[in-house]
């Protein structure tokens, strides 16, 4: 049985870490941890994650988790994912990082880190979404010349970015399919008020609504028809399931930065 230690634990994507983690018999959960001076510290792991009979308490201790786990899941704050790389790294425990938002030097230290360590990041670790990564790289090639392209992406009100780390990503892949610089040909309508440009851009639109787990559609339109590729995740289980999969794929696996893609063999 693989060992797990999991940051942020008592949040929300904490929670359906612990919980998918515990359907199956394949992990041990060994480490729950928070940052220091949160109020969940000492508190049953289990007991926050509405899982019975798991004995492991909320602690803030990541050099004592690293010792018993095989492997670290990270969805925390952009500004502290470096040093949970670092410290994975220090320990030689593969990493799995969900944490979207990294400013460009914390990006950096990621990559770094990965230089000695296993390490899958991604911006979505859902089966599904990774796989419509793979169909809009094939859209964005086939669908070319005349075709406007949308990317609609609507999350709850307590996402702290905009726009998701999923939504560029979905971009990203239509603009390799088109042969263009994702950078260049990008344009963010924050309130999704706008309408599609010419076909030469990419238009990003993001609204935060409710408790919206996240919706993702990829638009391509002409004067003709429209074609709309979606991807709705209606409970976090979706990405705890995906993390857990990309966890078991990297233990053992030679240092380096992997995203979904390669755990999928997408």
């Amino acid at each position: 049985m693989r060992t797990l230690a999991i940051l942020g634990a008592a949040g929300r994507m904490g929670g359906a870490l612990i919980r998918c983690s515990q359907r199956t018999n394949e992990w041990e959960l060994t480490a729950a941890l928070e940052q220091p001076g949160h109020k969940a510290l000492g508190e049953n792991a289990g007991s926050l994650a509405g899982v019975d009979g798991l004995d492991v308490l909320v602690t803030s201790d990541i050099a004592a988790a690293l010792e018993k786990a095989d492997a670290l899941i990270d969805f925390t704050f952009h500004e502290v994912a470096p040093k949970h790389a670092e410290a994975a790294a220090g320990a030689g425990k593969a990493l799995v990082l969900g944490t979207t938002g990294l400013t460009d030097e914390e990006a950096v230290r990621v990559r770094e880190a990965a230089r000695d360590i296993p390490l899958v990041w991604a911006p979505n670790m859902s089966l599904g979404v990774n796989l419509l990564f793979a169909v809009l790289k094939k859209a964005g090639a086939v669908l070319k010349a005349g075709y406007r392209v949308e990317i609609d992406e609507t999350h709850h009100i307590h996402k702290k970015d905009a726009p998701s780390g999923t939504a560029l990503q979905l971009g990203r892949k239509i603009a390799e399919g088109r042969e263009i610089d994702f950078n260049s040909a990008w344009i963010h309508d924050p309130d999704g008020a706008g309408k599609l440009t010419d076909s030469d851009k990419i238009v990003v639109r993001s609204r935060r609504e409710g408790e919206v787990v996240g919706d993702h559609t990829a638009i391509f339109e002409n004067e003709g028809e429209r074609v709309e590729f979606t991807h709705r995740a209606w409970s976090r289980d979706a990405f705890a399931m995906g993390a857990l999969h990309a966890a078991a794929w990297a233990i053992g696996r030679e240092p380096g930065l992997y995203d979904m893609q390669d755990v999928l063999g997408l």
